[in-house]
């Protein structure tokens, strides 16, 4: 098995694995046009540009806001239209897996990554994805609106990390949603943009990639940076991990021991050192990160809101605790994409 910096990717379906493009819009508008007619209402039909922007969102949700001059049952007829036609055109093979998505994942496996799915779509579309498309070769856990204890695109996330049993995780997607659900889980996301949101949908995000293909090379950043720390102590053979809570301390001191693993390096790592055994180490690395950051990740544990006041409580002890004792290394870890060191 190959090395890789993160255990598992949660990959969005729509425009990030799948080419919804080439099969929504026009089943869509030609269902639309049908329906319209059948029952003599005349109003404007979406464009395809519309009928994107649709993607990726809760379909009731889409069609609530785009329809919203439609009475509530004919809009959920006009729904059910649009979504046989799809399936119809899903069944004829339309559907198709989006460029250096396969070649990807195959890698990934190679690398031993598990891999999940958060979409928010239904069962039977869910299922034409994994089994008639074949994502099911590389997907492990696929959850969808309708998966038991499911409300959300982040229940999505949180149950998919608990069935891994990491936190050592990225999201990828191609919309604002994907990035919100993401940072619910207190997780960093990879954003590919295809375009569904439209220009004024602007994404935040940890990375921004302009294709699929570029995704393994971006993550393995993180590893470089993490070999730069191991070449900053050659002579080192106990190191401490410290520093700020949230601040990705355990996940950096898991890195470090597999990269000195690899390295053939005999390197002890302590990642939750106890009081006077930092001193008996050869160094120390200190993690911080932007405040902003670490209470997203606290938030991200979805336990109430007991760990974002206990971390605000002791963040000011652990800031004068690293100015007391300034470890040899300081690295900022708000970015778990891209470590940086502090200079």
């Amino acid at each position: 098995m190959s090395s890789f910096p993160f255990d598992a990717i949660i990959f969005d379906l729509d425009g990030t694995l799948v080419a919804t493009e080439r099969y929504w819009p026009d089943a869509a508008r030609t269902a639309t046009r049908t329906f319209f007619a059948e029952r003599g209402i005349t109003r404007g039909i979406p464009t395809s540009a519309e009928w994107l922007a649709m993607v990726g969102r809760p379909i009731e949700e889409a069609f609530a806001e785009s329809f919203a001059d439609l009475d509530a049952r004919v809009r959920v007829e006009l729904m059910q239209a649009c979504r046989k036609a799809e399936s119809l055109r899903l069944a004829r093979g339309q559907a198709e897996i989006l460029g250096a998505v396969p070649e990807t994942l195959d890698l990934l496996e190679v690398c031993g990554v598990r891999l999940g799915v958060a979409s928010n779509c239904g069962f039977e579309y869910l299922n034409a994805m994994m089994s008639g498309l074949g994502l099911s070769r590389w997907i492990e856990e696929a959850r969808c609106l309708r998966s038991p204890g499911i409300h959300n695109k982040a229940d999505m996330i949180a149950d998919i990390l608990a069935h891994f049993d990491t936190r050592s995780a990225v999201m990828v997607g191609d919309r604002r949603g994907d990035r919100d659900a993401a940072w619910e889980n207190g997780l960093p996301f990879v954003h590919i943009p295809r375009g569904y949101g439209g220009a004024q949908e602007e994404v935040h995000s940890e990375a921004m990639l302009d294709g699929f293909d570029q995704l393994i090379r971006r993550l393995e950043q993180r590893d470089q940076a993490i070999r730069d720390a191991l070449a900053d102590l050659p002579d080192a053979k106990t190191i401490a991990v410290v520093g700020l809570p949230m601040a990705g301390k355990t996940i950096f001191a898991q890195d470090r021991r597999r990269v000195a693993e690899e390295l053939g390096r005999d390197l002890e790592v302590l990642d939750d050192p106890q009081p006077g055994s930092v001193s008996a180490c050869d160094a120390a690395i200190g993690l911080t990160a932007d405040e902003e950051v670490l209470v997203r990740r606290a938030r991200g544990l979805r336990v109430g809101v007991a760990p974002v006041v206990a971390l605000l409580e002791c963040l000011p002890a652990a800031y004068a605790k690293l100015e007391a004792d300034p470890p040899e290394l300081l690295i900022d870890g708000s970015n778990p994409l891209s470590p940086e060191r502090v200079a």
